[in-house]
């Protein structure tokens, strides 16, 4: 299915990411795995290079804008044509944290960044005869609250950073699913299940504790690469557009999640935090 598609996927080198890239290059996919530093790019590489070396690197911070940017420029110098985007990348930070325009890190890394990545990588996307962006959303969605006005707040817990982060991504898909109806561009979201993954690992000695037993409760990541390749698999499939999949099969949303003025709210408020126009050109 995937034999000489170009496929970039954040949050690559561990969990649900690296186990996703190796079922790419399984079918043999050109892969660009991002990752959050030179270290766990580099050491991912080790992990799969033996196995194919389709594959290459490159470290992005994705709650640095001007990362990002850099990021896409070095991506149009290998791909100019991309058949699919996998926003996989995830964070939980246990104490506020901004990012360079003063966003909540949570947010901003698991919604903010991928939302300017994928406006950024648009044009590759578009220059594939089809091509399918798939976002790594959650069940925690249905506990989300996104108030706008308070991005920059202090005064959220981890939880609720997390929760609304995973709305935005579901509104967010289905904003952008309807701006590319007319194209050959499909996207959706999902729930991957349960995953003990590296979502708290940012968080220094009580991170790593925490790590642990979330991947003692949670189900291997190899099971959670299995749904999100289900729906990378959805290439071409124009009736499925703007769906949310938990566990690889279509759920209907809950009606906080269906929300189009808010969803357009957060489209235009992103646009701007992203120095972006509202429209796609």
């Amino acid at each position: 299915m995937f034999k000489q598609k170009h496929v970039v996927l954040t949050g690559a080198t561990s969990g649900i990411g690296i186990e996703t890239a190796k079922l790419l290059l399984s079918e043999g996919a050109s892969v660009i795995g991002i990752g959050s530093s030179d270290k766990s790019c580099a050491k991912a590489y080790k992990k799969l290079a033996d196995l194919n070396r389709n594959i290459q690197f490159i470290e992005c911070d994705l709650s640095d804008q001007s990362s990002i940017r850099n990021l896409v420029k070095l991506i149009n110098n290998r791909f100019h044509k991309l058949d699919c985007l996998i926003n996989n990348a995830g964070a939980i930070y246990l104490k506020f944290q901004p990012d360079k325009i003063g966003i909540e890190k949570t947010f901003s890394v698991n919604y903010l960044g991928h939302y300017l990545l994928t406006r950024l990588l648009l044009p590759n996307l578009m220059a594939a005869p089809e091509a399918v962006i798939v976002n790594v959303s959650s069940v925690a969605y249905k506990k989300g609250s996104l108030n706008l006005d308070d991005l920059r707040s202090t005064n959220l817990t981890a939880t609720e950073s997390y929760t609304r982060s995973k709305l935005a991504q579901v509104l967010f898909t289905r904003t952008l699913a309807k701006k590319l109806e007319d194209s050959s561009i499909s996207v959706n979201c999902l729930h991957p299940g349960l995953i003990g993954t590296n979502l708290l690992s940012k968080n220094g000695m009580i991170g790593s504790i925490l790590t642990c037993a979330h991947k003692f409760v949670g189900r291997p990541a190899k099971y959670g690469a299995i749904h999100v390749m289900h729906n990378a698999r959805l290439l071409g499939n124009c009736n499925s557009n703007g769906m949310y999949y938990s566990i690889s099969k279509p759920e209907k949303l809950l009606p906080h999640a269906l929300d189009i003025k808010k969803a357009d709210e957060l489209w235009k408020l992103s646009a701007e935090l992203c120095n972006l126009p509202v429209e796609l050109v």
